[in-house]
């Protein structure tokens, strides 16, 4: 199956089109279609207190609750793709601080008039003597105006599935990373493909469910473009009306936060090379473990075993600040979990037909 056209609303020289269509067909409301929710505290406890700094406009006029801020962005050069009125995008700026930079880029122009409007009071306001914060109109398909290689983090807050050209937007995102960046955003998913009719009607998108991906679609989007293995952080049931949910029978959604590495050193596959990784405890927010997906969440202090996708974590990346590995790749170990089709494997002498004659191997 082609997946790219599948997920392809629009051609390149439509992309702006299509964005403002979304805008028109999703209403006055900001909340009205938010599909994200401060579940299991997306907005981080260190972001929380700096909400107070963000102009009253500015989030009132957000179209999405929870926030996808990773930890560690002191320093930083953070890309917020869809900004809207950009209540992430100020909250990235005091994180990143006044040595790190965060780029806003918002398709709408009405919703980026209200960012831009605030902009000197933000800065005033976080006490920093040089602006740190650019705000660009323009589509995450095409970020033309970013060089290769410079962003250490890109975020996106339910604004992924509003993309009219999800392999263009994902190949854009892994060129501007860094190596060793990451991609950290959460987004609507689902159980299955939409119907093509479904997705095709811009109303739908609107409401931030039509151009919600099949979960699997997406892992292997992802992986064709170089990130080889997306994890997943937070799941949980995204809110879906009676009414919504009768537009789209028998589909379930979520709402996942996802974390994705660029780096040349993870693969598709978890291989064993008997490494070992230990977290220090020093993240803000988070001195007894590390959450880095739904299911491995390291303790402070202690030396964990894990596959060459993880110890990425140390070798390529900011965390290397907060985790140490033990071990190299010299030795190989395999499948990180076992390799059961090779241990498995009965000895050949011992496998016959129904004549009790040895198979006679072939290679056809």
């Amino acid at each position: 199956m082609d997946y790219a056209a599948y997920y392809r609303k629009a051609e390149a020289d439509g992309y702006q089109a299509y964005y403002d269509a979304i805008a028109a067909a999703q209403g006055t409301d900001p909340q009205a279609t938010a599909r994200t929710r401060d579940a299991n505290g997306t907005i981080p406890e260190e972001a929380r207190g700096l909400l107070y700094n963000v102009s009253a406009e500015i989030k009132n006029t957000f179209h999405e609750f929870g926030a996808p801020l990773p930890p560690l962005l002191e320093g930083c050069t953070v890309l917020d793709l869809g900004c809207g009125s950009g209540r992430d995008t100020y909250l990235a700026a005091q994180l990143v601080g006044p040595k790190g930079k965060v780029i806003g880029v918002e398709p709408n122009e009405e919703r980026l008039a209200i960012a831009r409007k605030y902009l000197a009071q933000e800065i005033k306001q976080f006490g920093y003597d040089e602006c740190n914060v650019e705000l660009h109109q323009g589509v995450p398909e095409n970020l033309s105006f970013i060089f290769d290689g410079t962003i250490d983090v890109v975020i996106s807050n339910c604004t992924f599935n509003l993309s009219p050209d999800k392999e263009r937007y994902i190949a854009e995102v892994k060129r501007v990373l860094k190596d060793g960046g990451e991609w950290y955003f959460t987004d609507v998913y689902t159980d299955r493909r939409i119907p093509q009719a479904t997705s095709d009607k811009v109303e739908n998108v609107a409401m931030r469910l039509g151009g919600a991906m099949f979960i699997e679609d997406f892992r292997r989007m992802a992986q064709a473009a170089g990130f080889h293995d997306p994890r997943y952080l937070m799941t949980w049931k995204t809110p879906v009306s009676d009414e919504e949910q009768a537009a789209f029978p028998d589909i379930a959604f979520a709402t996942i936060t996802s974390r994705l590495i660029n780096s040349e050193l993870t693969s598709d596959h978890c291989e064993d090379y008997g490494e070992e990784i230990t977290y220090n405890g020093e993240l803000p927010d988070y001195p007894e473990f590390f959450l880095f997906d739904k299911d491995i969440k390291f303790p402070a202090g202690k030396a964990c075993h894990v596959c060459d996708n993880v110890s990425v974590l140390a070798h390529a990346t900011r965390y290397a600040k907060v985790i140490s590995v033990k071990g190299n790749h010299d030795v190989h170990y395999g499948d990180i979990h076992g390799d059961h089709i090779i241990k498995c494997a009965p000895d050949f002498d011992g496998v016959v037909d129904e004549d009790d004659q040895p198979i006679q191997a072939s290679c056809c």
